[in-house]
């Protein structure tokens, strides 16, 4: 309830409010997966008080989803057997309040059943996601990851931090992330982006207050993305938001695949909804 109420706290303040959807990013599609409005029922969930939704933050992810064929609602309702028969992809990012134990029982067997969860997401807000990913056998920690010089985070195959994986085939070389957490993940996914050493790993009882808190070095069961199938569906977890975004900040700064470096980010964000959602 702590981090609730401290996470809602934040989604209110000045700094957090500063990011904005950019209306100009670039969604388009060149070759889209299924022909308009043809493609698998992709739902963006705000049932979860989410720092990022659908007419919010992640506006732009939405329309690159469209453009690629998907069919995107938004949820506002409690996942239940029924909600999730009516949706093939499920995404949740950032959600601030925790799930109840009957709706992380009907994801699971939704996903079982051939449904396809994304799960984007960092701190403060881990914390809420958490409780649903140790029902596939992952974990996302309530830590902050830094690299030394604090930034937009590079994962190139160059650096050893991107991973050969179903979504990341050989034209897709390098990726960016800004600020996440750590993700743990059982033997038997896929892991697509990996911390391996040189970060900090920080602890803070209040988010965002680092001073002498408790902290250790990174090594190469931290990642930040990994995928796994699951019965007869697919689950895919990333312990950082932003990338799946296009925002904008004070001082016009960008961030998400709308951020001139992350040139292959869209290209990324596709190849894991077409692998989620079964493209042809």
């Amino acid at each position: 309830m702590r981090w609730l109420v401290l996470s809602l706290a934040l989604l209110a303040s000045p700094a957090l409010a500063q990011q904005m959807a950019d209306g100009k990013a670039d969604v388009s599609v060149a070759a889209p997966a299924w022909a308009k409005d043809a493609g698998p029922v992709l739902a963006i969930d705000a049932a979860h008080k989410n720092f990022h939704t659908i007419d919010g933050r992640y506006a732009p992810f939405a329309a690159l989803a469209r453009n690629d064929g998907f069919q995107v609602v938004g949820n506002d309702a409690p996942f239940t057997e029924a909600s999730l028969a009516k949706v093939q992809l499920l995404v949740m990012a950032n959600a601030a309040q925790d799930l109840r134990p009957d709706e992380i029982k009907a994801v699971r067997a939704w996903v079982e059943d051939g449904g396809s969860l994304l799960i984007a997401d960092h701190m403060p807000f881990s914390r809420a996601a958490d409780g649903l990913a140790r029902a596939f056998g992952f974990q996302f920690e309530s830590s902050f990851a830094f690299e030394p010089v604090r930034g937009p985070e590079l994962f190139s195959r160059a650096n050893g931090r991107l991973a050969d994986s179903p979504v990341t085939p050989k034209d897709i070389n390098a990726v960016y992330a800004f600020t996440g957490t750590v993700l743990h993940a059982p033997p038997a996914a896929t892991v697509v982006m990996r911390l391996g050493a040189g970060w900090s790993i920080l602890y803070p009882t209040e988010p965002w207050k680092f001073d002498g808190v408790p902290s250790r070095p990174s090594d190469d069961k931290d990642l930040r993305g990994a995928l796994m199938a699951v019965g007869k569906g697919r689950v895919a977890m990333f312990s950082e938001a932003a990338m799946f975004s296009a925002q904008r900040q004070a001082g016009d700064k960008t961030m998400g695949f709308n951020y001139p470096p992350a040139r292959q980010n869209k290209a990324f964000i596709l190849n894991i909804l077409n692998w989620l959602g079964g493209a042809p």
